[in-house]
Order: C-alpha cells, then structure tokens, then sequence
C-alpha cells in the first residue's frame, strides 16, 4: 500500500496544495491553486479545508492508498504546537480566531466514511510558520547552507521570516526577534507588516497616485516595458524592504538573506532599491521563485520529525 501526505500552503488569497509521496516528493498531477476563503465564517472556513483534503486525495491515481497525515504552511500569529489560529486585525482568517483546527478538523474527518479506510495508524496534522516551513525545505533541498547565518523571508499578505544559524532555526536569542518573527517589529509609523506585506505595496500605490485596481502582474508589465512610474513604485518597496532589514541585519549578522512570496516574481524590479539600502552590508541576496515547493518539502520534513517525536515518547 502507497503512503501519501497533503500538504497545504495557506495565504491570504490562496491556497496552494500538493500531494507527496513516501519519500517527500510532488506526485504528478496534484498540485493545484484553491482560493483561500479567508473572509469566510468559521463553518464554512472549515468545510472548505475538509473539501480541498478531499479533492487533493481524490487526485492520488493509486487504488491502494494510506493518508500518513496532513501538514499546514499557515501565517501567525498561530500556535503551532497545539494547532489553534490567533489571526486578527488584517482581514483574513479572523473567523477562526481562538479556534483549534487541529481538533476540529480531526472531529470533521472522523465523520468521513472514506477517511476511516485511508487515514494510516499514526495520522496526525501538523502546523507551522510558513516561513519556517520555507526555509526548513530550502534547508533539505541545500540551496540554505547548513553552515554560517541566513534569514529567509516570504512576502505576501504578511511578513513571514526565520533565522537560521549552522542549519538550525533560532527564534529565542537577544540578536533576533522573539519566534524569530520581524512583523511585528517596530517600523516607521507602526509595524513592518504594515510596510512589508501586499497592504504596504498598496499603500506605496496610492502614495504615488497608481491606480490601485492594477494587480501586481499588470505593474510588472508597466515597470519592464519602461513605466517610469511603476518602476519607482517596485524600487520604493525595495529601498523600503532594506531600510526595514538593517537593524535585523545588524543583529545577527547573517551571509546570505532568501526571498520568497509573490513579490519575489518582481524581483528583478525591486531588488536594488533593497541592495542600495543594504550597501555596506557583506550580505548575499537569493531570490526563490518556487517558494512553495520548498514549503512543501519543510511540511514533509516537518511530519517525518514529529512522527520521530511521537515515537520516542511512546
């Protein structure tokens, strides 16, 4: 019998799903894009979770099939070792504030007939910081060094971050942030998630009198085609992306900073306004198109090592 996980990564908009195998790769054919339904109502938020569980199982071509456990890339705030969501206050998720997901999707799926026949022994669901799930696979995957110091980041609705140091996450230490989270870190007039997140480009937009019904595809395509408007818009994110990086920077002093989320697809637009704010700094900028493929790596990682932990304790 084949054994299978489900991974998601969740974000504002959407949600991104894959199905791995044994050994941790993407089984052709399963991965899709489902709308995140964040402004949902709790019921029917989570409904939406079980469905995308079950269409994602229907895609496993195989008669034979064990669900070994599902693991979830979802932003914070979110308490991750008990699986209950902490989101308020940015319009996503906030119908499952306080809620744990673990136990309510356990309790849902227990009711499905076909979960009882697919479920493995030691199923379990698992969360963590999409972030640190990114930078776990880039870990895995060797693009993250094992040795030295890195910060890797995701930007999308929200500023994910983590710290690495020798190939471990350092999130309780005087030279990073507490969990190793920049977001709430004091930043201009306010927080960086305020600056360094999609509201943050938009408020850039309206700043400089750009419409702000124009999609981040449409922007890009003004900046590369010579839209000396557009393409100050995506060097001011960059100039404001490295202001907000030096004092991290500073602290611990890392040799190589990873970028990934959506804005990384404009990369090369923004980009020196970020090295121009950082000039001075010995400091290596790597940008990660596929972010999510690395996430989905971090999850199956992240199972392998909680079933570890399972195992000793029993």
């Amino acid at each position: 019998m084949s054994e299978f996980t489900i991974v998601f990564d969740v974000g504002g908009l959407y949600i991104k799903a894959a199905v791995l195998n044994q050994y941790g790769k993407v089984v052709p054919n399963t991965y899709a894009v489902y709308p995140s339904k964040s402004k949902e109502n709790k019921d029917e938020l989570l409904n939406h979770f079980v469905d995308l569980f079950k269409q994602q199982v229907s895609r496993i071509m195989e008669k034979q099939v064990q669900i070994n456990g599902i693991g979830f890339a979802f932003p914070g705030p979110f308490d991750y070792e008990e699986g209950t969501c902490y989101i308020q206050g940015g319009d996503k998720f906030e119908s499952i504030y306080g809620v744990n997901l673990r136990t309510e999707l356990m309790q849902m799926l227990s009711q499905e007939s076909f979960f009882a026949q697919k479920q493995s022994a030691d199923f379990h669901i698992v969360f963590e910081n999409d972030a640190n799930l990114f930078a776990l696979g880039e870990l895995v995957s060797g693009k993250v060094k094992s040795t030295g110091k890195s910060i890797c980041i995701t930007i999308g609705a929200g500023l994910g971050s983590t710290f690495i140091e020798n190939g471990e996450m350092v999130k309780y230490r005087d030279d990073v942030p507490n969990h190793g989270w920049m977001y709430a870190a004091p930043f201009r007039d306010s927080i960086v998630d305020d600056y360094i997140s999609r509201r943050g480009f938009n408020r850039l937009k309206s700043e400089l009198g750009i419409d702000l019904t124009l999609d981040i595809r449409d922007l890009m395509e003004a900046a590369r085609q010579g839209d000396l408007l557009t393409a100050s818009l995506f060097h001011s994110f960059g100039l404001m992306l490295g202001e907000m990086l030096i004092p991290f920077v500073q602290a611990f002093k890392p040799e190589a900073l990873f970028i990934a989320g959506e804005i990384a697809k404009s990369h090369d637009l923004f980009i020196g306004g970020c090295r121009a704010a950082l000039e001075g700094y010995e400091l290596s900028i790597e940008i990660s198109d596929e972010a999510s493929m690395s996430t989905f790596i971090g999850v199956s990682k992240l199972l392998e090592q909680s079933k570890q932990i399972l195992t000793s304790i029993e």
